[in-house]
């Protein structure tokens, strides 16, 4: 009997891990095309550097910043949803589905971005379908934590009420930010975003001075 509840949990573990690796490939492949769509425009053989200041800076800077905030974001989502799997013990097709439903999203990414590059396109038409697009991956993964930590369901064998609702709130924060910017979009503000481009890079910046501090402590 033992023999067999042994079986029947690596059965289940093995198809958790399919469930998790296939994630990985999809997310892999999405962050990969996504940065082949950042191409190097035709700059002419004698243009000088004033000449592609002017004309490039601006838009290469913008399109530059909302790559790496796309990267950044589903980069994030990634490693939430790497340690997210470390704790499941159990699963059911709804899972399976909602978990295709974020990867979706997240393969519409390159879409938004070569959209976002594209030329004679409205810019708050870009930016809408491109920030619509971070909002569903960022709300799909949410849609799965309440799927995951439903006490009906007891997904996983993480049981700290106190750190659920903090994986739990966190995610619906920046969703729920990502919404902000879509209905401001939709009322024509395309002031403001370039706010949402400080966060991604003050991220990095704390990750860049949390791992200085750590060499620094291992010198």
């Amino acid at each position: 009997m033992s023999h067999h509840l042994e079986t029947t949990h690596s059965r289940t573990q093995f198809q958790i891990d399919r469930i998790a690796f296939f994630s990985d490939a999809v997310i892999a492949i999405a962050l990969t095309l996504m940065i082949l769509e950042m191409k190097i425009p035709e700059l002419g053989e004698h243009t000088n550097i004033r000449q592609i200041a002017d004309k490039y800076e601006k838009s290469f800077l913008l399109h530059g910043l909302a790559l790496f905030m796309g990267y950044f974001s589903i980069g994030n989502l990634w490693m939430q949803h790497h340690k997210l799997f470390e704790h499941i013990i159990k699963y059911n097709d709804h899972l399976i589905r909602i978990n295709l439903y974020f990867l979706f999203t997240v393969m519409l990414l390159p879409i938004s971005i070569s959209f976002l590059f594209s030329d004679n396109q409205p810019p708050y038409l870009k930016f809408l379908f491109y920030f619509t697009n971070l909002f569903l991956c960022n709300f799909s993964y949410s849609l799965m934590l309440l799927i995951i930590y439903s006490k009906k369901n007891n997904f996983s064998s993480l049981k700290n009420e106190s750190e659920i609702n903090i994986i739990k709130r966190r995610s619906l924060g920046v969703s729920l930010a990502f919404f902000v910017a879509v209905v401001l979009l939709l009322f024509r503000l395309n002031w403001w975003y370039y706010v949402f481009f400080i966060f991604p890079i003050l991220r990095l910046f704390s990750l860049v001075r949390g791992g200085i501090a750590k060499l620094t402590k291992t010198k």
